[in-house]
C-alpha cells in the first residue's frame, strides 16, 4: 500500500476480529464465498501488507468498527448508535437515517474499514495458486489506495452505500468482496455481521445513486432494510443450497429422511 520495499507480515482480508467476534462457544463463523457455505475457522490471509500499512487499516477503520458488527445474541451496537440520529424516512420494512445526526456514529471509520476491505481485494488473488485479484478496480484501485493512506480526498465517480439489517432479523455471516453484474457502472458487495456495503464504480453513476453516497453525501445516508437485507439473505440461502458442502449434507439429511418412511 505504501509501494516501498519493506518485510511482509500476514495480512487478513477481514480483520481476524471479526471471526473471533462471530465465534461463540458451540459455533464456528459462517463463511459464504467459492462455492462454499459452511462454519470454519479457517481465515482468509496472505503476506501482502507491511506493518506500518497494517496500522493503517487497524487505526483508520477497523479498530473502530470491528466491536460494533451484530452478533448471534441480537445486539447490534452499529444499529443501536444509528437509532439515535436523525430518520430521513421510516416504515415497517425499514427507513434512511442520517448517520450525522450522531455524533458517536464515526463515518470515517466506518468507510475506512469497508473501503479497505475492497481495495485489499483489488491487489491480491487472496486464493493459492492464482494471479488474478478478487474483484476488478480498475482505475479506481489507485485512488482509494492513496485516500486509505491519507493522501488524497475521496476518490470522484465513487459510491459506497451502508445498509444495515435489524438485529432480530441479521445473519451473522461473512461474505468477502465480490464483483456483480450491472450493465451501467461496476458493483461490487462485501457483507459482514449485519451490514451490506455495496461500492459502484463508474462516471455513468446515476444521479439519484450518487446522492446515497455514505460518505460523499453530508449527512450520511444508512439504509436499514428488511427488502435489501431480505434479498440478500435469500441469495445466500440459494447459495448455500447450491454450495458444493451444503449439496452433499442436503443429499444426505434427504437420504436419512428417505430410509426412515421406507
Amino acid at each position: 500500500m505504501c509501494l516501498q520495499e519493506s518485510e511482509l507480515v500476514r495480512s487478513h482480508l477481514i480483520p481476524a476480529s471479526i471471526y473471533d467476534y462471530c465465534r461463540t462457544a458451540n459455533a464456528s463463523p459462517v463463511r459464504v464465498g467459492d462455492g462454499v457455505v459452511m462454519p470454519t475457522d479457517r481465515q482468509t490471509q496472505a503476506y501482502l501488507l507491511c506493518a506500518p500499512c497494517e496500522g493503517i487499516l487497524n487505526r483508520g477503520g477497523e479498530t473502530w468498527t470491528n466491536t460494533k458488527l451484530a452478533t448471534v445474541e441480537q445486539t447490534f451496537p452499529l444499529h443501536d448508535l444509528l437509532m439515535n440520529a436523525h430518520a430521513a424516512f421510516e416504515d415497517a420494512n425499514g427507513g434512511i437515517y442520517f448517520a450525522a445526526g450522531n455524533p458517536e456514529f464515526d463515518f470515517q471509520s466506518l468507510t475506512h474499514f469497508a473501503m479497505g476491505i475492497f481495495w485489499k481485494a483489488s491487489v491480491h488473488s487472496w486464493k493459492g495458486g492464482e494471479k488474478d485479484p478478487r474483484i476488478e478496480l480498475g482505475p479506481y484501485e489507485n485512488p482509494i489506495r492513496t485516500w486509505l493512506r491519507g493522501e488524497t480526498r475521496f476518490p470522484k465517480n465513487i459510491c459506497l452505500t451502508v445498509t444495515l439489517s435489524r438485529p432480530d432479523r441479521t445473519l451473522v455471516t461473512i461474505n468477502e468482496p465480490i464483483q456483480t453484474t450491472h450493465k451501467q457502472w461496476h458493483s461490487f458487495v462485501l457483507q459482514v455481521p449485519g451490514v451490506l456495503f455495496v461500492l459502484n464504480t463508474g462516471k455513468t453513476i446515476e444521479a439519484d445513486m450518487r446522492a446515497t453516497c455514505f460518505y460523499v453525501n453530508p449527512s450520511h445516508p444508512v439504509f436499514v432494510s428488511e427488502d435489501i437485507t431480505g434479498q440478500w439473505n435469500q441469495r445466500l440461502g440459494k447459495h448455500y443450497r447450491e454450495s458444493r458442502k451444503s449439496k452433499g449434507y442436503l443429499e444426505s439429511l434427504a437420504k436419512q429422511k428417505g430410509d426412515k418412511l421406507k
